[in-house]
């Protein structure tokens, strides 16, 4: 990611649609895990980035967060969370086997050459009947500046992302996109922004002077779509979501 990027996004995560749909997301996916469980619960969240997402998931358990950014790490510290291993997502993860209920991994993945490797290792320190929650940007059509601003090297589909996880012992819970409804003018923005746009350094789709009422529209139909995953897969969407389950030992003998 530009540096610069980090920037923006400790400024807009608490008030900009993207980010507060975000962080509304998490909460629908990870309340009903956790709804009949104590506090000792430990949760891994790999990218923490700002930390916003960080903050959130130490309402659930004992959140632990790992970063490679020094640049991230030093915003993570002004949200003063102090669990932050600084560490690289590519090797192997920094933690024994089955030392989490629930590892998050949140828009990380399309910035690895080893995807697949870090779904592996996201299992293996998850424990048996945990759960792993990771979302990546959906559709090499909606590639743009903004992919190029965060370093990502690739979108994904449904097809690929679950092909990942073939030989590994794991239920698949939810794999839906989302971000449906506004999919097709994110699209156009993004066309445009590739024709219009000038040469030189990227900048991303965040935009600071957002008119305040378009914000609080966007937020609001972010939340209503969100709502809808409890029922619907969508067909297509900008981003893309997976809750896996880790099996138990038994049932992957069966």
């Amino acid at each position: 990611m530009e540096r610069s990027e980090y920037g923006v996004m400790y400024r807009l995560e608490q008030y900009y649609w993207w980010f507060v749909g975000k962080q509304f997301l998490v909460r629908e996916m990870v309340s009903p895990l956790f709804s009949n469980r104590g506090r000792e619960q430990r949760i891994l969240d790999i990218g923490s980035g700002t930390g916003i997402v960080l903050k959130i998931l130490e309402e659930f358990g004992q959140a632990f967060g790992m970063e490679m950014s020094w640049d991230a790490i030093q915003f993570l510290k002004k949200r003063n969370l102090k669990r932050v291993a600084c560490s690289n997502a590519e090797q192997v993860l920094p933690f024994k086997d089955d030392s989490f209920s629930l590892v998050t991994c949140l828009d990380v993945l399309e910035h690895l050459d080893h995807d697949t490797a870090l779904l592996t290792e996201m299992l293996r320190v998850c424990r048996e009947g945990g759960h792993v929650l990771v979302t990546v940007p959906a559709f090499n059509l909606l590639w743009s500046p903004h992919d190029s601003a965060l370093h990502h090297r690739r979108r994904y589909t449904r097809t690929r992302l679950l092909g990942q996880l073939g030989g590994l012992n794991v239920q698949v819970i939810k794999a839906s996109y989302y971000n449906f409804m506004l999919s097709l003018p994110i699209l156009a923005v993004r066309k445009l922004r590739i024709l219009f746009s000038e040469k030189g350094k990227p900048q991303s789709d965040f935009f600071i002077g957002l008119p305040d009422g378009l914000n609080r529209f966007l937020s609001a139909l972010y939340r209503l779509e969100i709502l809808g995953l409890r029922l619907f897969r969508y067909p297509y969407g900008v981003s893309l979501l997976l809750l896996l389950r880790k099996s138990f030992r038994e049932e992957e003998h069966r």
